[in-house]
């Protein structure tokens, strides 16, 4: 039997990751997000209720570790699926930075086609709302990263 973490992320994110890891998302093994699992992962406390996913857009399996048996520890409170929500929302903006980066890199210009072409292939659907999201990710991370001195 299968356990998961339930999260509710943003729609573009669950996109991105259920094309990158499957549905539902199976992680490497020493990946940073599985390594965020199994240290934050715990038995269900007294009195809490197991997590049957509600309102969530976004299962992760639980991993088998050899320190957290699933079937035992299978509980992440609400800090510890935070930090793996902004661990997958790095994970994002790192490819978005890397790819999309190094198109802009090599033609300099308008990139909104190139924006639409990253978001399909990452299976986000192609609305206004995603597209303006994307967007305004791409250009506040090019601008820190511009600001520091880095070339993108």
């Amino acid at each position: 039997m299968d356990y998961y973490i339930y999260l509710n992320v943003q729609p573009y994110l669950a996109a991105f990751l259920k094309k990158s890891y499957g549905d539902p998302v199976e992680l490497e093994r020493d990946s940073p997000e599985s390594r965020i699992i199994r240290e934050y992962i715990s038995r269900t406390p007294d009195g809490v209720a197991p997590d049957m996913g509600g309102d969530s857009n976004l299962r992760i399996r639980i991993p088998c570790f050899r320190e957290a048996d699933p079937r035992v520890y299978n509980y992440m409170g609400i800090s510890a699926k935070k930090a793996l929500t902004e661990s997958f929302d790095q994970l994002l903006e790192k490819c978005m930075i890397r790819e999309i980066g190094s198109l802009e890199n090599y033609r300099r210009g308008k990139i909104s086609s190139q924006i639409y072409a990253w978001m399909e292939k990452h299976g986000i659907p192609d609305d206004a709302t995603n597209w303006y999201t994307i967007s305004q990710k791409y250009y506040r991370l090019r601008k820190k990263y511009v600001h520091s001195g880095i070339k993108v």
